[in-house]
């Protein structure tokens, strides 16, 4: 499999329930990237900086906006998997109950789950969910980005101080900072997401 340019991408699905994998022309199944975080955390508008498509995922100022898995095909290539946000309480007990639910159905039995994204505030420090899934991730052997949102909003000192302190509690490999004002990390986060999917470029 060639590495992915992330220049074409459309929506697919909307679901909280399980669904067939995704294949190609060929009928090869598609690797999944799967995107998690807190709410609020950014994920809808780093997908559309990275997709380079203005609404292609639904931005919200309100938190919890995402409710439900949202399935993404980039270039035919991959498919890019938006998991609601976790730790929105606003939200019905219900309905809390039955998103922790699919994304752990999905964490746990997707097959074609390749790589997970976790995204955190550059400004707030790990939560219990956030060192739960890295945990999770470490045990089943799942390889996992680290992505630093909202970087823009800190000088320099801060970054790097809840940078060092965040890595302390969530001892992890790959880690990125993002700003959708900075057009290079779109093109970092490319080269590290194929990098960790095909590994190191020949």
């Amino acid at each position: 499999m060639k590495k992915c340019s992330f220049n074409e991408a459309r929506f697919l699905l909307s679901t909280l329930d399980e669904v067939p994998p995704f294949v190609d022309k060929d009928k090869k199944i598609l690797p999944e990237i799967a995107l998690v975080g807190r709410s609020n955390v950014g994920k809808s508008s780093l997908i559309n900086h990275l997709l380079h498509r203005k609404k292609l995922a639904k931005v919200s100022a309100k938190p919890g906006k995402t409710q439900t898995i949202n399935y993404f095909n980039v270039d035919d290539q991959l498919i890019l998997v938006d998991l609601p946000g976790y730790g929105f309480a606003a939200r019905s007990q219900d309905m809390q109950i039955k998103w922790s639910g699919a994304i752990d159905n999905y964490l746990q039995k997707r097959s074609s789950l390749s790589l997970i994204v976790l995204l955190m505030d550059s400004r707030r420090l790990p939560t219990e969910e956030d060192e739960a899934l890295v945990q999770w991730a470490k045990h089943h052997k799942k390889p996992l980005l680290l992505i630093f949102t909202k970087s823009d909003t800190l000088d320099e000192r801060e970054r790097k101080s809840n940078l060092e302190k965040t890595l302390q509690l969530l001892p992890v490999e790959h880690t990125l900072s993002y700003t959708i004002k900075d057009a290079r990390s779109r093109q970092n986060l490319i080269l590290t997401l194929n990098k960790l999917l095909h590994g190191p470029a020949e």
